[in-house]
């Protein structure tokens, strides 16, 4: 391994399919239900950072239906660097992508500072 270099990072630059994760697309505004309520992808997006496409999305989640009472949140996921875009679809008609997961914090400090400035209300970003 080399050095600087954490058991589990992923080279973006590495194209070999090994390291690649298949990432469903959730349909914008469609509500996935749970016991206590449901979360929605109320958008999705595709940024340019230091030359290569990161994969994020807006979502809510919405809980109505928990013996604590109701209320919600909006978050930001990011799956992480695209290889394929909506390259092929599951059995269900959802499209899906290859992405490497963005593991190293000063890249991901990049990506968050880009992701609080065009969402500066969104406090939750997680990194899948």
């Amino acid at each position: 391994m080399r050095p600087g270099k954490r058991k589990g990072d992923v080279d973006p630059n590495d194209v070999s399919r090994e390291a690649c994760l298949k990432y469903v697309h959730t349909p914008v505004n469609e509500e996935i239900k749970s016991i206590g309520g449901y979360y929605k992808v109320l958008e999705e997006g595709v940024l340019d950072v230091d030359g290569k496409k990161v994969l994020y999305s807006l979502k809510a989640a919405h809980v109505d239906n928990s013996c604590c009472g109701a209320g919600g949140m909006g978050f930001l996921s990011v799956p992480g660097y695209l290889v394929t875009y909506k390259s092929e679809k599951n059995e269900e008609g959802h499209s899906i992508s290859e992405v490497k997961h963005i593991v190293n914090k000063e890249p991901q400090a990049h990506v968050r500072e880009i992701l609080k400035k065009k969402y500066p209300y969104i406090n939750v970003i997680e990194f899948d």
